[in-house]
């Protein structure tokens, strides 16, 4: 395989990663306003309710952005990536310290 080849498949697992990571956090987000708001009936009918499920949608976006981003840095560095990948993909998730 060229690195061309390997760098796509690469960021097809990375894809398939991001979307599952990110279901995920979204997901335990959405249950725990969810359970916040039916343990407290005040907070289910004040404007929280309404601005909830978007900053939770955010919340959850950034972090998993955040949470791949560290993940797939250390994935490449511990299955030593670099020379096996394009140069350009390397330097977006690696970061030297």
């Amino acid at each position: 395989m060229t690195k061309k080849e390997r760098t796509f498949v690469f960021n097809i697992c990375v894809l398939l990663y991001n979307l599952v990571l990110g279901l995920v956090i979204e997901g335990f987000l959405f249950l725990a306003v969810i359970f916040l708001i039916s343990k407290n009936q005040n907070l289910a009918e004040s404007i929280f309710s309404q601005i909830a499920l978007p900053l939770v949608l955010l919340a959850g976006l950034i972090t998993a952005m955040a949470i791949s981003v560290k993940t797939v840095g250390w994935f490449i560095k511990k299955f030593n990536l670099e020379d096996k990948l394009d140069e350009k993909l390397v330097s977006r998730y690696k970061k030297d310290n």
